[in-house]
């Protein structure tokens, strides 16, 4: 693969850029459009050659960026284009792809009629709803629609308000007439049809297309999809930001010898303060290489140094956090204040030792958002249900601290009180949603935090597996000897110590 710099993508072949967003190794962002728009519609040809290739290896659907672009240029060859990226996905048609077809009117009615044909009814709605929209009057567009009215009638209905062929009267009369009168919705569906029948003929007006609009100022690659040494490589992109992503992913995961020397390199030689944090960070698995937890322990207690890269050594150390030196040092950062107690009190709960469990109270009332987050986290972590009403203050604050709702849905999950059996943790969940009334994410969030509350008592995850029935759940296990440790085999399974699985 090719490390890209964001900065010279101009100078990139257009299928070769293409094929590296499609790969994952650029993030499609305005950088990316940029790059592409300055080329003209001279590159309209490699971008249509590039949506003929079948490429296994490409992990990220990127068609709407070809929409985009084509649409920009308003591409006469791009008909085809749309039509083959409908037929590859004709349940998702997105408003850019139909503002994109509309300007094609009676050339697009042919191509649409065909690929109606060859999904069927039941597969053809948007096929159906984008004739309509084309306004064109065609006998064969209006016999499918009519068709459609007999197999959805709702569907049917709103497709022919919107054709707004007079021709179509009598059968939306007919359908009115039989349809069941309680049926509110449907009959009010009709009713708008025909009612748009007798309307005034819009006049087509293009959407003017602001191609940059949906796009990111910048992004990063897409690290999640790249295999290991893909992500090792990004490690030297040109890019900060891709290189401080690419050091995270290493984060809380056995760090082979090859990773291992790539990000101690990038935490001694970086330029920047933020990428060299993120590398000590990553090599928290590395502790008990003593030179290595050297290193880390200096850069924590150099004073000159950045927050950002001492905040990273911090990160790194949670591990060994219940070790001297490391206790006393984090302590003194802690003391320090600012974005420096932020990174202390996250090292801290993440190292899940009993004695840090005295710092996250004082920080609940805070006036930093960052130390408030951290100090949630760590109520949650360490199940401080004495302060469980202060953990509840933060369901809904103004700003600065409006977006730590979701820390603190996490944080009463864990610290709310009750006995921690697998039993109970359904009941504490219908609890809290009544309390806090969640959405269907927050809901996935709390079942999480609950399940990770089980796994601390040494206990199987209840809603991990939401498979297994509520009245036909496995028995109750025996209580466990002792809580889970840091240190201890996660009880999920794994085989891995709980701070680098569910722990982490």
């Amino acid at each position: 693969m090719s490390v890209y710099d964001p900065s010279r993508y101009i100078e990139v072949p257009t299928r070769e850029l293409l094929d590296a967003a499609a790969l994952g190794f650029i993030g499609v962002d305005r950088r990316v459009v940029q790059s592409l728009v300055d080329r003209g519609p001279s590159a309209v040809a490699d971008v249509i050659a590039f949506t003929r290739e079948e490429n296994e290896a490409h992990r990220i659907d990127i068609s709407q960026l070809v929409v985009d672009l084509l649409r920009h240029w308003s591409a006469p060859e791009a008909l085809d284009v749309f039509i083959d990226i409908i037929r590859r996905n004709p349940d998702d048609v997105g408003d850019e792809l139909i503002q994109a077809l509309l300007p094609f009117k009676e050339k697009a009615v042919e191509p649409l009629l065909e690929l109606y044909e060859e999904l069927g009814e039941e597969a053809g709605s948007d096929i159906a709803f984008l004739l309509a929209g084309l306004r064109v009057r065609d006998e064969r567009v209006l016999a499918l629609l009519l068709d459609r009215l007999e197999y959805d009638a709702a569907d049917g209905a709103f497709c022919l308000g919107l054709y707004g062929d007079a021709a179509a009267k009598p059968a939306l009369e007919k359908m009115l007439i039989e349809v069941d009168p309680g049926d509110v919705e449907l009959v009010r569906e009709i009713q708008f049809a025909i009612e748009q029948l007798s309307a005034p003929e819009p006049e087509y007006q293009p959407e003017p297309v602001d191609i940059f609009k949906e796009y990111p100022k910048t992004d990063i690659p897409a690290l999640d999809l790249l295999d290991e040494n893909e992500r090792i490589e990004m490690l030297s992109s040109p890019d900060t930001d891709t290189r401080a992503a690419a050091a995270h992913t290493f984060f809380n995961h056995d760090v082979e010898p090859k990773a291992r020397e790539a990000l101690l390199k990038l935490a001694e030689t970086d330029p920047e303060a933020d990428v060299r944090g993120k590398a000590w960070a990553a090599m928290a698995d590395a502790t008990e290489d003593a030179a290595i937890r050297d290193k880390m322990l200096a850069i924590l207690t150099d004073t000159t140094r950045d927050i950002a890269e001492r905040g990273g050594a911090a990160i790194g150390l949670y591990g060994v956090a219940d070790q001297e030196p490391v206790t006393k040092v984090l302590e003194a950062f802690y003391q320090e204040g600012g974005k420096a107690r932020a990174k202390a009190l996250e090292t801290m709960w993440r190292s899940l030792w009993k004695p840090f469990a005295k710092f996250f109270p004082e920080n609940l009332g805070d006036r930093d958002p960052a130390i408030v987050r951290q100090a949630l986290r760590g109520s949650g972590y360490f199940q401080l249900t004495s302060e469980i009403e202060k953990i509840a203050s933060y369901f809904d604050r103004d700003e600065p601290f409006d977006d730590l709702r979701e820390d603190a849905l996490f944080a009463y999950a864990l610290a709310m009180p009750g006995e921690t059996t697998r039993g109970r943790v359904r009941g504490m969940l219908r609890k809290l949603e009544e309390l806090a009334r969640l959405d269907s994410d927050e809901v996935d969030l709390v079942k999480f935090a609950l399940d990770e509350r089980l796994r601390l008592a040494g206990q199987r995850p209840v809603f991990e597996d939401e498979g297994d029935d509520e009245e036909e759940a496995a028995p109750e296990p025996p209580p466990a000897a002792a809580k889970v440790g840091r240190n201890d085999p996660c009880p999920c399974g794994s085989g891995k110590k709980y701070k680098k699985c569910h722990g982490a």
